[in-house]
């Protein structure tokens, strides 16, 4: 019988419609968690799948009751988080916290025996001294206080992860016989999963700081690291089967791509490879910005052999730069298309050129 994996929120968002595409095609049953509209968009692909596909309809993942969709679930995949704007600073911090906590002790109550978590880079890199660099030990020293005091949505929303992750290992701890990996992806990258994802012109994800190459004077990208989506839900799906904490230790990782993002090389990839959008690719100058340590020079330089003997992906099986560029914008051009017959208007107008490195790592879903 096929394992059945309940996908917390996050179903209907760009990661974890991947997420759920990638288990479906693995052979597992899956519900998908998600909200209101979204839960609806989703439930439009059920039939498709001939009963492996349930959904889950919640409104608060801090307070919902989940054992509904947690009967006869071996595992958790946690994807989503309360984020800034849709949630008050004040407010953020102890509603992540308790939707982490809310969910894994009802996991456990009902037999499940893991979950994966998808974290994010703001609760593990400083971002006042980012060149004391990151690695899968470290964790963001800000506190609290020093966040909320700060105004910043960014530093408020790594902090309340970091926390969040803080009361999971705390209670993990007392709870042995429960895996918990948790996953810390940089910008996110790579076409979309519609069927599960409700993309629109407003509705681009991390997307949209890519989708500037098209713009003959859009902004664009300076050198960064990322990780392709499809590479990431596959790390996801990977980590229900990774090594028990007990043989590998506590199982916190960051992943990347081995590949840079390039605006300027990414503008030649289009050139190369579709000669016919060449009156409409950017012709700025991508910013010469560089990022923190182990982001330098656009690269990541992580621990790929972590990545490997947790999640189960080698250095050489990450989708390639090109890949990801090709695919995303094969796709955009398709969507595109179909907007303008909906009278939709397509332009991506984003506010880029200003943003921080560390402004940026924190909007990863």
């Amino acid at each position: 019988m096929a394992q059945t994996v309940l996908v917390v929120t996050g179903a209907s968002g760009f990661v974890g419609s991947h997420v759920v595409k990638e288990l479906l095609e693995r052979g597992y049953n899956v519900v998908a968690v998600a909200r209101g509209s979204k839960a609806d968009h989703i439930q439009n692909s059920c039939d498709k799948y001939e009963g492996r596909l349930r959904v889950l309809k919640v409104t608060d993942l801090a307070k919902d009751d989940l054992s509904e969709g947690l009967q006869g679930a071996s595992a958790v995949i946690h994807v989503a988080t309360p984020i800034p704007g849709k949630a008050s600073l004040d407010a953020l911090i102890p509603d992540t916290k308790e939707s982490c906590m809310n969910i894994i002790r009802q996991a456990e109550k009902a037999g499940v025996k893991s979950i994966v978590i998808t974290g994010t880079l703001g609760s593990v890199i400083n971002f006042l001294a980012p060149q004391e660099g990151l690695s899968n030990s470290t964790y963001n020293p800000m506190t609290e206080e020093e966040a909320l005091a700060s105004g910043n949505s960014v530093f408020v929303y790594g902090v309340a992860k970091k926390y969040a992750e803080l009361a999971v290992w705390e209670w993990a701890t007392a709870h042995p016989h429960f895996e918990v990996t948790i996953i810390y992806p940089p910008l996110i990258f790579g076409p979309y999963a519609p069927e599960f994802f409700p993309v629109s012109p407003q509705n681009h994800s991390s997307n949209q700081y890519l989708y500037g190459l098209l713009e003959p004077e859009g902004k664009i990208s300076w050198s960064t690291f990322y990780v392709d989506v499809r590479d990431l839900a596959k790390a996801h799906v990977n980590a229900l089967n990774s090594p028990p904490t007990a043989d590998v230790g506590r199982k916190r990782v960051i992943i990347g791509s081995p590949y840079p993002v390039d605006g300027k090389r990414a503008i030649e990839i289009l050139a190369e490879n579709r000669p016919q959008w060449k009156s409409r690719l950017n012709k700025r100058e991508p910013p010469k910005e560089i990022s923190p340590t182990n982001m330098s020079l656009g690269k990541f330089s992580g621990d790929f052999a972590r990545v490997e003997e947790v999640l189960g992906i080698k250095e050489t099986e990450f989708v390639t730069f090109e890949q990801t560029i090709l695919d995303m914008m094969d796709q955009y051009i398709v969507l595109e298309d179909e907007w303008k017959k909906q009278g939709l208007d397509v332009s991506v107008n984003v506010k880029f050129g200003g943003l921080a490195t560390s402004e940026l790592i924190g909007r990863v879903r």
